[in-house]
């Protein structure tokens, strides 16, 4: 059995990767045949945190999420890794940050982009319970041809991470958040 919010995040979900299928790594195609179950998921997890912007009707408009360090998984982490990036890091990741065009340029992505910023810098996550002091970094990926994407990020801070080649189109930036 699905939640309401599991539900409406699936049909959110699902809008944003019809709309804007060139800003995911993943495809309609794919998560359309996600199960009730996984779409719960993809909200349960305490190391990770999704974010929604909703309108005066509670329409959901916008979304962004945030993966800590126990919810990366090892492919994600191999490029650091073979770039010799990221060793002495605690590193977050910002997923499926997207408005519906109809709601963009009223600060809906600053806003949500500040909150995920937020819960990266408070999450206690069980890879950063280490005796030594590391650098909480949030990364992402944003399209060489996102401009208002890349404007965005760096208006809230982030700078390029030139330590990553570009990948497929796409480069690399971060953030320290604590």
């Amino acid at each position: 059995m699905c939640s309401s919010s599991s539900l409406t995040y699936h049909t959110l979900r699902l809008t944003s990767l019809e709309i804007d299928p060139a800003s995911f790594s993943s495809t309609h195609e794919r998560e359309i045949a996600f199960t009730p179950e996984i779409w719960a998921q993809r909200l349960a997890s305490c190391f990770k945190r999704t974010f929604i912007a909703s309108v005066k009707d509670e329409t959901w408009v916008g979304m962004i999420s945030v993966l800590g360090p126990s919810e990366l998984i090892p492919a994600t982490l191999e490029p650091f890794e073979r770039a010799g990036t990221g060793a002495d890091w605690d590193m977050y990741f910002v997923v499926g940050l997207w408005v519906h065009p109809e709601h963009r340029g009223r600060g809906l992505g600053t806003r949500l982009t500040e909150e995920g910023l937020e819960w990266a810098r408070t999450n206690m996550d069980s890879k950063n319970d280490s005796e030594e002091k590391r650098d909480r970094i949030i990364i992402l990926l944003v399209g060489d041809d996102n401009a208002s994407g890349r404007a965005l990020y760096q208006k809230v801070g982030f700078t390029n991470l030139t330590s990553m080649p570009p990948r497929e189109g796409n480069s690399y930036m971060s953030m320290k958040v604590a």
